[in-house]
């Protein structure tokens, strides 16, 4: 029913809106007369024998009058119906995406690298426009540790301009960053990461962190991190359970082959005792990456999500996005305006008139 009022309120402009700062005078003369009708009942003279109490009386004439003028001061104002189709209207989300940033991803298994393809699909969620103005969009990148680079804004040149500058680093030296694949870590620093936005914004002291369904999380990754560590494995328990409790569903996007390569060749971009250790060399010998399904099928498991395989350079993961993100939206009613347009101050002055003719008829 409320959707429907909005839709009316929503269909009705005044070519003149200015005259409608009459009609709070008119409301003040309303209960003026209103007040004064009350004042003469109570202190009216006791009922005889023939006395006529109407019970209205002359005051009548008032309320016409009112109401004649309310009726005048918005045809004055040119009211006119704006027609147009009936539409549904999504509403905005908050799109949480994560880029797996370890080096099993600079692997070029499918002619690209997992990590080039993964931009590539991240960068058309504005290019092929799924996302649209209002929505709000983060980014995570995880390996060793989890880093945000982007916390929950609609501001989408500095999202594209973060997830462009992901990319291996100019020298392997000194970095532990890309050599581990933390998902643990990069789950639990994103929901206390949104919990911390959230309580900022929401400005209370006793926030308390709820079920959303306009909030989703986006997985780039190739799945290289199955572990068997007890203490590992319940914590990634605890941080699941926690996405559940917030209604965080995680949408996984695979990327890399089935067969995969040994993890050492990221090293021929580099050169030996230059750009990296031969020491490096000897813990990556043996190292085999590949799509792991297993690890992409869980988060469907275990939050309800669905997820995509990217195990080719010429598919793409659009539609699937873009239905993920939808089963998100809000859907409310509006009318689309159409440039017709219905003119109403007639009916408004045929309205006043007659009310001007009861004035006096029961004068």
């Amino acid at each position: 029913m409320s959707d429907f009022l909005t839709v009316i309120e929503n269909s009705i402009e005044f070519a003149d809106p200015g005259y409608l700062i009459v009609l709070p005078i008119a409301g003040l003369l309303f209960l003026f007369g209103l007040a004064t009708f009350v004042l003469l009942r109570f202190f009216r003279p006791v009922r005889t024998y023939g006395s006529s109490y109407p019970f209205l009386g002359h005051v009548k004439f008032w309320f016409f009058t009112i109401i004649v003028l309310a009726i005048v001061t918005v045809a004055a104002a040119r009211p006119y119906l704006v027609t147009g189709a009936r539409s549904f209207k999504r509403g905005n989300v908050d799109v949480v995406v994560i880029i797996d940033g370890s080096a099993s991803m600079w692997v070029k298994d499918l002619g690209s690298s997992r990590l080039e393809l993964a931009i590539r699909e991240i960068s058309n969620l504005y290019v092929d426009g799924i996302l649209t103005n209002g929505d709000r969009v983060a980014l995570f990148v995880f390996g060793t540790t989890a880093v945000r680079k982007v916390h929950l804004s609609s501001d989408a040149e500095r999202f594209i301009e973060q997830v462009n500058r992901v990319a291996p680093p100019e020298t392997l030296y000194g970095d532990a960053f890309p050599w581990d694949s933390d998902i643990t870590s990069a789950l639990e620093h994103l929901y206390q990461s949104l919990d911390n936005q959230d309580r900022f914004e929401s400005g209370e002291e006793d926030w308390f962190p709820n079920q959303r369904s306009d909030r989703l999380v986006l997985l780039f990754t190739d799945g290289d991190y199955l572990t068997d560590n007890p203490e590992q494995i319940l914590r990634l328990d605890i941080a699941l359970s926690e996405f559940r409790q917030r209604g965080l569903v995680v949408y996984p996007v695979g990327i890399g082959s089935r067969t995969g390569l040994d993890l050492d060749v990221v090293l021929q971009d580099y050169k030996l005792g230059i750009d990296y250790d031969p020491l490096l060399a000897a813990d990556l010998a043996g190292i085999h990456t590949r799509l792991e399904n297993e690890s992409i099928l869980m988060f469907e498991q275990r939050t309800g999500g669905r997820s995509f395989i990217l195990d080719s350079a010429e598919i793409s993961s659009t539609m699937f996005l873009r239905n993920a993100i939808d089963s998100h939206r809000g859907i409310s009613f509006q009318v689309v305006p159409s440039d017709e347009q219905q003119e109403l101050w007639q009916i408004a002055l045929v309205f006043a008139v007659f009310f001007l003719v009861l004035a006096v008829l029961f004068y």
